[in-house]
């Protein structure tokens, strides 16, 4: 029986608690990811780092799974998931950090980091809440700035047409 008792005590010192990552979860949450334009986001994975809060952003873990971006209608929604927090509780909150990459991948430098947002996250059978990113737009800081190649092509075209219209 103190065997048993020790055993609850140690697993409930590794506690993992979970919340819910999705910005279009009505009427709470309908937070659209949109760029400096204005344009919702797609293409894009997200991912999260998370740990008790307080914890400084470097010492986070990346928590997983990782998900994407939505298309079409639901373009600047995230496909919704449930992700763990490790070693933090039932009841206890949690810093979430937010990773954008572009395309399919977590490596390298992230285009965008947002955060923190602290969310309370429930252990089982409690339902996960979400995490609280409002009901407003959340600008993302990535540009619609054109790709150094795509600049020099439109270059390359003023100058044909300037020179077009300099022989005529």
């Amino acid at each position: 029986m103190i065997a048993v008792a020790a055993l609850m005590v140690s697993i409930a010192a590794y506690g993992q608690g979970s919340f819910l990552f999705n910005n279009h979860a009505v009427p709470d949450v309908t937070a659209q990811f949109v760029d400096k334009s204005g344009v919702p986001l797609t293409g894009y994975t997200v991912q999260l780092l998370g740990g008790p809060t307080g914890t400084a952003v470097g010492s986070l873990t990346a928590l997983t799974p990782t998900t994407d971006m939505r298309t079409g209608n639901a373009a600047g929604y995230v496909n919704p998931i449930t992700v763990i927090v490790p070693g933090v509780a039932d009841g206890k909150k949690a810093d979430i950090w937010l990773n954008f990459f572009a395309g399919t991948s977590t490596t390298g430098t992230p285009a965008a980091q947002l955060g923190p947002y602290t969310v309370t996250v429930a252990e089982a059978p409690n339902l996960p809440s979400a995490l609280p990113l409002g009901t407003s737009p959340i600008t993302v800081p990535i540009g619609t700035v054109p790709e150094p190649t795509t600049l020099a092509l439109g270059l390359v075209g003023l100058g044909s047409l300037l020179a077009l219209r300099r022989r005529s």
